[in-house]
């Protein structure tokens, strides 16, 4: 990325994925020093790496401590779910005006093949039935074709990640959640160009549900 040296990339990859892989855990203060240590750089560009990270609300930057996991707060989950909206709100429209193309076929094709493969996943674990249902979701943003949306959606998949997983642990939500994403491409599929708004409503009552079951969590901790 224009602007940043190459250890600075190196660094921000590298507990960039610790994070995403799970292999930084929450609650745990983690060392600059450390983390240096085991990439093989100076401490300067892991400093550097951690201020975009936590730009990215992915670390809290501790001074003179480290940085440890952000911790997701209310209004994290607002902001990432009105994104997430905003976004995938274009593209499902985008979908249901091209869906008789075959590009829209194609595309269509491979979310009802997403939605099997959750039906199939509904008591697997849960990290498979979230990447399946992550998987849908990308794949109506990469439809749209536009670069700036589908890196705003990878900038919020680890949050995505922690809130689906919460969400996810609700009793029946899994079912549900397979539900609302069936509805939405039954919307899509059935758009005769004067009703897309049933598609972005479909989404957006997916995108709702899920939000509201962890914002109640949130509120109960």
């Amino acid at each position: 990325m224009a602007g940043y040296t190459l250890l600075q990339e190196e660094a921000y990859a590298h507990i960039k994925e610790q994070i995403l892989t799970g292999a930084l855990q929450e609650d745990q203060i983690y060392s600059e020093t450390r983390i240096a240590a085991m990439i093989g750089i100076s401490r300067t560009p892991v400093k550097d790496a951690l201020v975009r990270l936590n730009q990215e609300r992915l670390v809290d930057i501790l001074p003179s401590r480290g940085f440890r996991l952000h911790r997701m707060s209310e209004d994290d989950i607002w902001d990432t779910y009105q994104v997430r909206t905003a976004v995938e709100g274009f593209c499902v429209v985008h979908l249901a005006h091209r869906k008789d193309t075959p590009e829209g076929q194609a595309a269509i094709a491979e979310l009802e093949r997403s939605i099997a493969r959750m039906e199939a996943l509904a008591d697997a674990p849960l990290d498979q039935l979230w990447q399946e249902d992550l998987a849908f979701h990308s794949r109506l943003v990469a439809f749209s074709g536009n670069q700036e949306f589908s890196q705003l959606f990878e900038s919020c998949n680890h949050r995505m990640s922690v809130i689906a997983k919460q969400s996810f642990q609700s009793p029946n939500r899994r079912q549900a959640a397979i539900g609302e994403h069936r509805a939405i491409l039954e919307a899509i599929r059935t758009c005769t160009g004067r009703d897309d708004l049933t598609a972005y409503g479909a989404l957006r009552t997916h995108m709702e549900a899920s939000r509201d079951i962890v914002l109640r969590e949130q509120i109960s901790r």
